[in-house]
């Protein structure tokens, strides 16, 4: 019977800012985030990527104390290991490194952590070259090509590898990408690129890093962002996205809006900036409202990638048919032919997006791409 052991770290505050219009939890935005009434959703991430490695015979989970490992692996009835104390108060990108360090020595086959990219850049420090790493989409911020599509498939594609008869065919170097908080309003900067882990690719299952669309079809999208804005023109509560293209559409309307934030216009003026689930569904109340967003280039999320505010919630309140997604040409383009990608934290919802969904990506031309839902694409 073969024994695997599993590293894994639990940044227990990852994602907390998402549903509240925060840019992440880093540094002291986290106490924002809980004066917001933030809730943490990190452990029931690391849940459903341990529970795809509850059929393996024999598996020793090598973790930290309480919310950062112990506590979720003990609830899924797994041996556990623990290397590390996070003691009981909030954890630290210290605490992140510390865990590393010691897990890393405790002879892992592979080492899951449950966080973003902030939480990526802290095991890069630690951990190199020295072991497989594969990320449980958790965070606010995941640029980075370390994650799985969703928590659930991240453990999908953990056990495929440690039950892989040549597990180096499987790594390859995933890049670890952040944005640096900046400024005394804390917005984020520009994506940079931190660094690479060996990460293990089964299928669709690790999308790539993200990326920006080029330039060759501006015309087309400058026609795409105009027939948005003249739609908005009604009476419609409409939420816009974050994100390149969304800002583009926010200036055709006239008003600045948040570049990394949801911003909410009627009859094409803006009534709101920069608002977290709580104020969205407080805004929307009984009123016909619509959703507009874009692709993430070079991964293909359309939900749970930056727009947490977007909520599960969100979209049933609004109707899946009243979301309208504007994207580039160019910006499909480069995507693989698995197409569209959410990850809502809610798996029945993103069961009833799978299949086909009309993308506008010029003045008069819309594609239909396909949107595919990890679990059923993970049965194959």
């Amino acid at each position: 019977m073969t024994h695997y052991r599993v590293g894994f770290i639990v940044n227990p505050i990852a994602g907390m800012g998402g549903s509240v219009g925060l840019k992440g939890t880093d540094g002291d935005l986290i106490t924002e985030a809980r004066r917001r009434g933030a809730v943490s959703i990190a452990p029931g991430r690391a849940a459903l990527a341990l529970s795809s490695l509850q059929s393996l015979d024999a598996v020793t989970i090598v973790t930290c104390s309480g919310e950062m490992g112990a506590a979720v692996a003990e609830a899924g009835g797994f041996e556990t290991e623990i290397v590390y104390d996070a003691g009981n108060g909030v954890t630290t990108a210290e605490d992140t490194r510390a865990a590393g360090r010691a897990i890393l020595q405790r002879n892992i086959d592979i080492l899951l952590f449950v966080g973003g990219d902030g939480t990526a850049r802290e095991i890069l420090h630690v951990a190199g070259q020295q072991a497989p790493v594969l990320g449980v989409p958790s965070g606010v911020k995941m640029h980075s090509a370390v994650f799985g599509a969703t928590a659930r498939t991240a453990g999908d594609v953990a056990r495929a590898f440690l039950l892989s008869a040549d597990r180096a065919t499987l790594l390859y170097d995933a890049e670890v990408v952040d944005r640096e908080l900046v400024g005394d309003d804390r917005h984020a900067g520009p994506p940079k690129l931190c660094g690479v882990l060996q990460t293990p690719r089964v299928a669709f299952l690790v999308p790539g890093a993200k990326c920006s669309a080029a330039a060759s079809d501006a015309s087309l999208l400058e026609g795409a962002i105009k027939r948005v804005a003249a739609m908005l023109a009604d009476d419609r509560v409409s939420l816009i996205g974050p994100g390149t293209t969304m800002q583009r559409l926010k200036q055709e309307l006239g008003f600045d809006g948040t570049p990394l934030g949801v911003d909410v216009s009627c009859a094409g003026e803006c009534i709101a900036t920069d608002v977290g689930e709580e104020r969205i569904l407080e805004i929307i109340g009984d009123r016909p409202a619509r959703i507009v967003v874009t692709v993430i280039g070079g991964q293909g999320f359309v939900f749970g990638r930056g727009n947490q505010q977007i909520s599960a919630r969100v979209i049933r309140k609004v109707g899946l048919a009243n979301v309208v997604i504007v994207s580039s040409l160019e910006k499909l383009a480069t995507l693989s032919t698995n197409g569209l990608f959410v990850d809502t934290g809610d798996e029945s919802l993103d069961r009833e997006f799978a299949g086909y969904i009309p993308v506008i990506v010029g003045g008069r031309r819309t594609v239909m791409c396909p949107v595919r839902h990890a679990e059923v694409a993970r049965q194959k």
